[in-house]
């Protein structure tokens, strides 16, 4: 998850908003739920209509939930002045 947290931070340009935060946590969660089941289906070979439909559920909120991180990403915000400045000398970001 700490690899995927990392991915999505980067897609928002490397320093999400609370709101991108919280939709990151709100992947991850899902991302790791979906992750047990498909464990649970490989280790059993059998799913019930409920897991079904809790897997379709949750697969679709992931997928919602990055749609509303947006498929494109964020370019990288640009170093402020301030942060320029504060960097040694000779040093290019």
């Amino acid at each position: 998850m700490t690899e995927l947290r990392a991915e999505l931070a980067a897609h928002c340009g490397g320093k999400p908003s609370a709101t991108q935060q919280a939709l990151i946590e709100l992947c991850c969660q899902l991302k790791a739920r979906l992750a047990a089941m498909d464990a649970a289906f490989v280790e059993t070979g059998a799913m019930t209509v409920h897991d079904c439909r809790v897997y379709l559920a949750w697969g679709n909120s992931l997928a919602r939930t990055l749609a509303r991180l947006g498929a494109e990403g964020t370019p990288a915000r640009a170093p402020s002045l301030a942060e320029l400045m504060a960097q040694p000398q000779g040093v290019a970001a």
